[in-house]
């Protein structure tokens, strides 16, 4: 007879000491969000733990309830101790995912856990639904999540895997159709376009196709990430610690983005490479903020693509990016050896002076 136990097990285990402390990282750091920002997110949960796709019409006297709710649930949770967890009698303590999974992936099982921007804990618990090598990378596809908090990334990478969460890359593709900022509304009807969407037929199969597509640019994201070397992780880690909720931090996190998304082996070349216009679009609408600043570049060529579809002229932009942008990862390391750890005033002041003002933000 086989003893081992099983994945509803397992589930029964873990799951409320996981759920307490999605709880515990929302009520902490819900002040991390703006207020928009937070009720979107809260309105996808909601849908998430009904097993609802996101284009579910929402009552909103419901909705408004369960927020309600939620929030007494963060007053009950807020500053608690976040809980390790009971594997099979032994406890692990919450952030040793390599630990819990050794013993949840034959499974089918996967549990995440690490830190996200403004380093918010984050967590995840979810069914495996496809696991695949690529570029010496083993990627592990979760589809149903049985927890979460707030921060649904549709990706992570830990060591040599990289995780995606379809549940979230599904509600992140159909919170980009229902944009309605002029600037990323204009980039993401053109991905509708190119992609032949159909507003008047059912979203189902046609998010599900986008999103297969898409799936392939997120895995050329992480691995880009994984292969630049401009900027040391080491370096990049020390410097958020240091400079945590600052334009620092947004800068240095959009640089890191950015440059492994204009690596040889990420985002951009995968797109131009296959002539992914569709892709490109969503690209292009998905840059906000300080990032979209940092590439003004990507975005004239973008508007010059509809006329010209010319991809010599988008990888020509590309090369070029990675170039200055390499050089701004090369300088932060000049600043950083002369500088840190004992005059960080100075090397905040000439960041701030160098990098950051010239952006306009």
């Amino acid at each position: 007879m086989d003893h081992r136990p099983s994945k509803n097990h397992f589930l029964e285990m873990l799951l409320p000491a996981v759920r307490k402390n999605c709880l515990i990282s929302d009520a902490t750091h819900s002040g991390f969000f703006s207020v928009c920002g937070l009720f979107l997110r809260l309105r996808d949960r909601h849908l998430v733990e009904q097993g609802l796709p996101p284009w579910t019409a929402t009552d909103k006297s419901s909705l408004l309830s369960w927020i309600e709710e939620q929030e007494n649930r963060w007053l009950e949770h807020l500053d608690l101790p976040f809980e390790d967890l009971n594997l099979r009698g032994r406890t692990v303590p919450y952030l040793d995912d390599r630990r819990v999974n050794a013993q949840l992936l034959p499974l089918g099982l996967y549990y995440g856990a690490g830190y996200g921007r403004g380093f918010k804990p984050t967590f995840f618990l979810g069914d495996v639904r496809e696991v695949r090598e690529f570029h010496g990378f083993t990627v592990i596809v979760l589809d149903r999540e049985y927890a979460s908090d707030l921060v649904m990334s549709p990706a992570v990478r830990r060591g040599k895997w990289i995780i995606v969460r379809l549940t979230p890359l599904r509600f992140f593709l159909w919170g980009k159709i229902q944009e309605i900022e002029h600037l990323e509304r204009e980039a993401t009807a053109a991905a509708l376009r190119y992609y032949g969407w159909d507003a008047q037929s059912p979203p189902a199969g046609q998010l599900e196709r986008i999103m297969r597509e898409e799936l392939e640019t997120v895995l050329h994201h992480e691995l880009g990430e994984a292969r630049d070397r401009v900027l040391p992780l080491s370096l990049w880690r020390s410097l958020l610690n240091r400079f945590p909720h600052s334009r620092i931090e947004i800068y240095l996190r959009s640089l890191k983005d950015l440059l492994g998304d204009t690596h040889p082996a990420g985002t951009l070349r995968h797109i131009i490479q296959n002539r992914k216009a569709g892709s490109l679009a969503f690209y292009l609408s998905n840059l906000k903020g300080m990032a979209r600043l940092l590439i003004p570049e990507m975005v004239a060529a973008f508007c010059r693509f509809p006329e010209r579809q010319d991809w010599d002229d988008v990888e020509k932009t590309r090369r070029a990016l990675r170039r200055d942008l390499a050089a701004r990862g090369r300088r932060i390391q000049e600043l950083a050896a002369v500088l840190l750890p004992h005059r960080a005033d100075d090397f905040q002041r000439i960041f701030e002076q160098e990098l950051i003002k010239p952006l306009k933000l």
